[in-house]
């Protein structure tokens, strides 16, 4: 009876193994991927008939998780769909040359560091709306604010349940204690608006 148990148990050590490194090799494949960055994985792209490396598989001008009819451009879009453009390209800064003092830190355009900073509150908003699967917002912010505490859902504070969405701080699990964080400041240097769909504008720079 021993000799069994014993036998039983190892075999279900072997067993949870083995499904263990299957699991790690599934996802060294990159099936949970999302190779065009449109906020549908591979996965996902490859159930629904959609190019895993198109943002607009149709070509109409709409992204494919906000197209009803992502593989037909002649079936037009309803509720309101709104074109979701992608956020805008940051030319890299150039590559220091070796100096004698190796501390010193490159500097950045104001120019640039407002759009590098427009860059991370407009990824930080899209990827709140998707990992909640919204595809609107119920109360965007549509006065100039840079609380990231109160962004892009202009009627919730961090300690509120069920209220609303928030970049820093966001009550993800709604049990009353802010966890998780889309942006890692709570303030902006500049001032921005949202529409319902999540996209915004950048009202300030705070270089002005």
């Amino acid at each position: 009876m021993a000799k069994r148990m014993k036998f039983f148990i190892t075999l279900s050590i072997v067993l949870l193994l083995l499904c263990m490194v299957s699991c790690v090799g599934l996802e060294g494949q990159g099936l949970t991927g999302d190779s065009d960055g449109d906020g549908w994985s591979d996965t996902q792209e490859k159930t629904a008939g959609t190019d895993p490396n198109s943002v607009d598989s149709d070509g109409d001008g709409y992204w494919d998780p906000r197209d009803p009819n992502p593989l037909d451009p002649n079936i037009p879009t309803v509720g309101g769909a709104q074109k979701r453009e992608p956020s805008p390209t940051i030319a890299p800064s150039p590559i220091p040359a070796p100096t004698t003092t190796p501390t010193e830190v490159p500097t950045v355009s104001s120019q640039e560091a407002a759009a590098l900073e427009f860059r991370k509150v407009q990824d930080a908003v899209w990827t709140m709306m998707r990992n909640n699967n919204l595809t609107e917002l119920a109360n965007p912010a549509t006065v100039p604010a840079n609380n990231m505490r109160r962004f892009p859902d202009a009627t919730t504070g961090h300690g509120v349940v069920g209220v609303g969405y928030i970049l820093s701080c966001h009550d993800f699990n709604g049990d009353g204690t802010a966890d998780t964080n889309y942006i890692l400041f709570d303030r902006t240097k500049g001032t921005y608006i949202c529409d319902k769909y999540g996209n915004i504008t950048q009202v300030t720079t705070g270089y002005e």
